[in-house]
């Protein structure tokens, strides 16, 4: 039996079993894109380094992706108006973006992302770069507490106060200035979006590899993928037992989205999925 395991293994290519698949949009920094690329891989993401967001004109295909980030620079950021309708539409039809300090920035001091800027769940009021930040848990989320404390301490970074508009939930607030959002976030259409008010610029700053923050992003990405499914350990119908039923609900489902075959919660029964139930077979009967 194993023996037949690993050459399906082998002949799907052994896919691993990742979570959502993320497009990250380039800054055209290479350190501030190396650490954002590995703080979101720490926790086992599926991300690529996608175009820079400067050249993004819509052109790019984001068909496979459930979520995606974008980080700004602070400055020069301006998308092509074409990539920015695109990317508006792409979220309002189901998909999830995450941005970071720079972005809500630049929609205020530069006038940047003006088709995008209504995407957003808040604004930006003032901004610093502060020798200890704090995140206070304002709102329990199964999926954006997952694995963290009710207060964040994240220690130093730049970070903008950030004024949630009508509608938007404040899940983090932070102790920059009262009434300040740290992580808020709203629905746009059937989409998600969910804003940070700090963010690392590279690699050598504290934030980039704090373990808080890349738990904190890792869990927005999930949020944002509207994606409340618990990993199953391949037994697809819960019954305790990963048996041919599983494997039967799985290949029955291949290609879905949304769906309990969905055993690796990565938005999409496919090749990752059967594996997880090849490899556990026979667990818990």
């Amino acid at each position: 039996m194993r023996a037949v395991i690993f050459g399906i293994a082998v002949l799907l290519g052994c896919v691993p079993c990742l979570a959502q698949r993320v497009y990250l949009f380039g800054t055209g920094i290479p350190e501030r894109d190396n650490a954002l690329y590995d703080a979101l891989r720490a926790h086992g993401l599926q991300v690529t380094l996608g175009a820079p967001y400067q050249a993004f004109d819509g052109s790019q295909n984001l068909s496979g992706y459930q979520v995606a980030v974008l980080a700004g620079t602070g400055v020069n950021d301006a998308m092509p108006l074409n990539g920015q309708e695109a990317l508006l539409d792409w979220v309002g039809g189901g998909r999830g973006l995450v941005t970071l300090e720079w972005t809500l920035w630049s929609v205020s001091r530069m006038n940047g992302f003006l088709i995008l800027r209504e995407l957003f769940p808040a604004t930006y009021q003032r901004h610093a770069y502060r020798s200890s930040i704090q995140y206070q848990q304002q709102v329990s989320d199964p999926i954006l507490n997952q694995g963290l404390p009710v207060a964040l301490m994240l220690g130093e970074g730049q970070e903008s106060h950030l004024r949630p508009k009508q509608g938007a939930t404040v899940y983090y607030a932070s102790d920059y200035h009262a009434g300040a959002g740290g992580v808020v976030g709203w629905a746009y259409q059937a989409g998600r979006v969910i804003s940070f008010s700090v963010a690392p610029a590279d690699g050598s700053e504290p934030m980039a590899q704090h373990a808080l923050f890349r738990q904190l992003l890792t869990n927005a990405v999930r949020w944002a993928a509207q994606n409340a499914c618990a990993p199953s350990g391949g037994d697809a119908d819960g019954n305790g037992c990963v048996d041919d039923a599983d494997l039967l609900l799985v290949l029955f489902a291949f290609g879905a989205t949304g769906d309990p075959a969905d055993v690796n919660c990565d938005g999409i029964v496919d090749d990752a999925d059967l594996l997880e139930v090849l490899f556990a077979f026979g667990s818990g009967c």
